[in-house]
């Protein structure tokens, strides 16, 4: 059962993520605030339960930290304990990174507790900040001795992603007495921070995402050549969707075959992607049967689709996609993934600092996914044929 600091947490999450989807900047603040003091109450509450029994620990999520992992923490609360505590933060953050097994950690976390996220090809790309992708374009040995064209080739076939162009950015108040709980209690608290800061806007990035100082989400045209205006993709065409009858849905998913470079794909699987509504009302629908037993059967697609939930895309509307060709790559700043800030007037016995992350996301081409309309989406009905008996 969950304790009513963790069901406050999960609440405060839910909550963020609808102010930052369309919120007022009021709403927006009072969202964070109430995260902030959410996971804040959920770590005391640990720390006061536990009473140092590691067991209790690792059944919450807190990890035995490594040497270097405790080391930076310590120094970490030092400078936060400091009278001028900006240029103890300047002076560590000179000479230390935060061991990047923190950073894989939150992203280790991030995959296995949210779907889509589990789905994509997800990168840790650590503190790099180019990451080298293969196009997918057709390759073929040649015999021969090496010259500068098949080299020209060959290297034609990588592309570079900058993963520092999107910085995704994010303020945390850390009270100067939890300091005092030590290096396990504030990691737990720095990765739950990360962990759900990085979730907010890494969904609604990936799914619907402009291009514009953010990633390129699963619905927009990124076809060689679209036009973008002021660094916004625009968005795809919808293809308009009736029912999931095997002729039509083959027909739909054969546009995700051909890379825009005329490479056949093969996959076995597809996922789809909609919100909670058009799920109960269109999806679920339209994949479901009563079956000569008197039961249903649900999940009837007539192609091997997983479903997510994702209620960043409009009612009315879906994605269906191969998610491993959607690449995501976040990573920290060699500057420092957590800095002091002076941007707010400190209050008592409160430190502000800054959380930095870098990251890009895009589709490998424009035909690793679709953008549907499924507004018109029939419910699922068993077809019944009538024949002529032929006369004798």
């Amino acid at each position: 059962m969950l304790s009513i600091t963790k069901r406050q947490q999960q609440d405060s999450v839910a909550a963020l993520q609808k102010a930052l989807s369309g919120g007022t900047e009021d709403e927006i603040k009072q969202a964070w605030e109430q995260f902030h003091e959410s996971i804040v109450a959920s770590v005391r509450q640990d720390y006061e339960e536990a009473s140092g029994n590691h067991t209790i620990l690792a059944q919450r999520g807190y990890r035995q930290l490594t040497k270097e992992e405790h080391g930076y923490y310590e120094k970490l609360i030092q400078a936060g304990k400091e009278a001028n505590p900006q240029q103890a933060m300047t002076n560590l953050l000179s000479n230390e990174i935060m061991p990047s097994t923190i950073i894989e950690d939150v992203y280790k976390d991030l995959i296995e507790e949210h779907p889509l996220l589990s789905k994509i090809n997800f990168q840790n790309v650590k503190y790099l900040t180019r990451w080298i992708l293969n196009d997918h374009s057709k390759q073929s040995a040649v015999w021969g001795e090496l010259n500068s064209t098949i080299t020209q080739e060959i290297t034609s076939g990588f592309k570079t992603i900058e993963i520092n162009q999107c910085k995704l950015t994010a303020f945390t108040v850390i009270e100067k007495d939890m300091l005092d709980l030590g290096p396990t209690f504030l990691d737990g608290y720095i990765r739950t921070f990360l962990k759900e800061a990085l979730l907010c806007g890494l969904e609604k990035a990936i799914v619907d995402g402009t291009g514009k100082s953010c990633p390129i989400g699963l619905s927009r045209d990124i076809h060689e050549g679209v036009s973008v205006t002021d660094g916004v993709y625009p968005r795809k065409a919808p293809v308009a969707v009736t029912s999931f009858e095997p002729k039509e849905y083959g027909a739909l998913l054969a546009g995700l075959v051909k890379t825009e470079k005329g490479k056949i794909r093969k996959f076995e699987k597809v996922l789809m992607i909609c919100n909670q509504v058009d799920y109960l009302t269109k999806i679920m629908p339209a994949t479901t049967v009563l079956n000569g037993a008197g039961a249903y059967v649900n999940n009837l697609f007539p192609f091997p689709t997983e479903v997510v939930i994702s209620n960043e895309l409009a009612t009315g509307e879906a994605i269906v996609c191969l998610p491993e060709e959607y690449f995501m790559g976040i990573g920290g700043s060699k500057e420092g993934v957590i800095e002091y800030s002076d941007d707010f007037k400190f209050l008592e016995d409160k430190r502000v600092f800054k959380i930095k992350m870098y990251g890009k996301g895009k589709a490998y081409d424009n035909t690793a996914a679709l953008l549907l309309n499924i507004a018109k989406l029939d419910p699922a009905y068993i077809t019944v044929k009538n024949y002529e008996t032929p006369v004798v």
